[in-house]
């Protein structure tokens, strides 16, 4: 039995005009022709029309499927494998789309209805963005930032207060604030230097003028010059990895901890004491958090805050929790003690 061409595309859903143009290429001849020159369609005709449709619904060009045809299938896994990628790459283009604009909507959502202006900035940032963080990483940043608003608001306050009063990089406050200003980053970042890396690159190549909230390119470099030094400090005590490794931990667990000792002070409780025992417990879990439950690393943490003028009296602890944890640790003859030099515990 032949088929007509219009009654093979009446049949199987497809035009007179995409068979014409399959005929056209040579991806699928008819067989015969009638005395008036119509095309006529066999069996075997209509089997390969079946296996080109088929491979166009897995998304494979006309070309794919004409060479896999002439090959007898032979490409055919190679092939579909690439396609796979292609749709891969396509549903992760549209993921990371459905996710940029769900960012730019909760942004809008933020404040009232945007004006020109707003949705002129938004989309000029949220582009800026884009160009060093995934939709997800960027996410989890800005969540990151909403959630240190007042003590960001505070720590860039207190930079352009030191930048007013020309404050020495390697002065006591600063050192504090630059530590602050390191541990509100590295908590927005997750911990992740590969992303604090990213984000230095784009302050320093970005039009500040965009970071509507942000501290100013100035203000950034005077805190850095004070980050630089302490970053040399730690690095004659440390490797640049074993360094980025070092982990940030939460403001309310160093106060709990800060308020412990005060109370163990404030009774002028024996440092071998059970209740002391206790506190150096809680301190040890947060040191062994902030170096990632290295020890031979919490030792090059506390040798340098030892041997460092620049570091000491600018931890996140303050100084009469440091000296009591340091009584503790001699009392209980814990093995980081011996990190610590003799000449604090002379007198």
């Amino acid at each position: 039995m032949l088929l007509k061409i219009g009654d093979l595309a009446k049949s199987t859903g497809l035009t007179v005009r995409t068979l014409h143009h399959y005929d056209s290429i040579g991806l699928l001849t008819p067989s015969a022709r009638s005395e008036a020159g119509y095309r006529l369609y066999n069996r075997a005709d209509v089997g390969r029309l079946h296996a080109i449709q088929a491979m166009r619904h897995l998304g494979l060009s006309l070309a794919d499927i004409g060479a896999m045809l002439e090959g007898g299938g032979e490409g055919l896994p190679g092939t579909i494998a690439r396609q796979i990628r292609g749709l891969d790459h396509e549903i992760t283009r549209a993921t990371e789309l459905r996710a940029r604009l769900q960012l730019l909507q909760s942004r809008l959502a933020a404040g009232s209805a945007p004006d020109m202006d707003d949705w002129l900035s938004t989309l000029l940032l949220m582009n800026t963005f884009s160009k060093y963080f995934s939709a997800d990483e960027l996410k989890s940043i800005l969540e990151n930032r909403k959630a240190q608003s007042a003590a960001w608001d505070l720590a860039i306050a207190d930079a352009r207060q030191a930048m007013h009063d020309q404050c020495p990089a390697d002065s006591p406050r600063m050192q504090a604030l630059a530590l602050r200003w390191m541990n509100l980053t590295l908590a927005m970042m997750n911990d992740d230097f590969n992303l604090i890396d990213r984000w230095g690159q784009m302050y320093s190549a970005e039009p500040t003028e965009q970071f509507k909230n942000g501290p100013g390119r100035e203000v950034v470099n005077f805190v850095n010059a004070a980050i630089t030094l302490r970053v040399a400090a730690m690095l004659r005590h440390m490797t640049l990895a074993e360094l980025r490794t070092l982990r940030t931990v939460p403001d309310e667990a160093v106060q709990r901890v800060k308020e412990q000792a005060r109370a163990l002070i404030a009774e002028n409780t024996a440092p071998d004491a059970p209740a002391a025992r206790a506190l150096l417990e809680n301190w040890l879990a947060l040191m062994d958090a902030i170096s990632g439950h290295n020890r031979a690393l919490l030792c090059k943490v506390i040798e340098a805050y030892q041997l460092e003028p620049l570091l000491q009296g600018t931890t996140v602890f303050d100084t009469p929790t440091i000296d009591y944890i340091k009584r503790a640790l001699i009392a209980q003859k814990h093995p980081l003690a011996d990190a610590l030099r003799p000449k604090d515990f002379a007198s």
